[in-house]
């Protein structure tokens, strides 16, 4: 009985190293050839909200974002600024609810996106972190924002 337990935890630790590695090289992934970054704009019915990149690491240059907001029922909208601050370090407004833009160097912001639309934008990014983020209402707060490195 304890060889039959030990074997499947053993099997259980396996499948979750396995995942989490399968998650890491989805995350850190390198971008397209061409430069470009597919992201996902997504929230779910616990209200949760987030992004997802198909690639967390981009050479200098130009770069291609396809924005697509999956939801079906929201508009989101897609800033990146390039920046070394923390999430909880970005200066709010609204109680909160929004990111203060105007204390933002360096943003840029193209704009919303309708429910399931899906649309492109060039950039010339440098090297460096960026932060990718929809600032409608709430959406910061709900974790709609991540980290996009540029390397030279």
């Amino acid at each position: 009985m304890k060889r039959e337990w030990f074997l499947f935890n053993v099997l259980r630790i396996v499948r979750r190293l396995a995942l989490a590695a399968a998650m890491a090289g989805a995350v850190c992934a390198p971008a397209f050839a061409d430069g470009s970054v597919k992201v996902d704009l997504w929230e779910k019915p616990d209200g949760t909200q987030g992004i997802t990149l198909s690639a967390g690491e981009v050479k200098a240059g130009k770069v291609t974002f396809a924005v697509t907001n999956t939801s079906n029922v929201m508009e989101h909208e897609f800033l990146i600024v390039k920046t070394d601050m923390a999430f909880e370090q970005f200066p709010v407004k609204r109680a909160g609810a929004k990111v203060d833009e105007d204390k933002l160097k360096g943003m840029k912001e193209f704009g919303e996106i309708r429910e399931g639309k899906t649309k492109k934008w060039t950039a010339t990014l440098k090297p460096g972190r960026y932060v990718l983020f929809c600032n409608e209402e709430g959406h910061f707060a709900a974790g709609m924002r991540t980290t996009l490195t540029v390397t030279p």
